[in-house]
């Protein structure tokens, strides 16, 4: 689980770095694995990390443009990546790859460029 933690947060940041690379990606969310059945009725075994990192250009936004260029490096680097649908003024790219998925979010009200991540279910480590 560890690994797959590093990885996707070293991925959201090198493509958040690209998109914008006048600016510094920051991690605003990474509270580490998560069981989301817990919240429920506690019996799912498995584990996942969420994580999500903001950058974003404020002197010149274009979340059009952002979430165009999110697409093209994901898939550059190795993902599969899927620009949706412009609704009401909110840009978004989809992606995924071996397990991993990443949502990619700008919208035309606010210069900020979010990317949220999330790995594959795992089990929990045994104690």
């Amino acid at each position: 689980m560890t690994d797959d933690r590093e990885f996707l947060r070293d991925e959201l940041i090198a493509v958040a770095a690209a998109v914008v690379p006048d600016q510094r990606p920051v991690v605003t969310h990474d509270p580490g694995p998560v069981n989301p059945a817990a919240l429920f009725d506690g019996r799912g075994p498995a584990t996942v990390c969420r994580i999500t990192v903001e950058t974003g250009n404020p002197s010149a936004p274009d979340p059009a443009a952002a979430v165009h260029a999110a697409a093209e490096v994901l898939r550059a680097r190795g993902w599969t990546a899927e620009v949706a649908a412009e609704e009401n003024g909110h840009h978004r790219v989809v992606a995924s790859r071996n397990g991993f998925d990443v949502a990619v979010h700008a919208w035309s009200t606010d210069w900020r460029i979010t990317f949220i991540g999330e790995t594959p279910i795992g089990k929990t480590p045994s104690a």
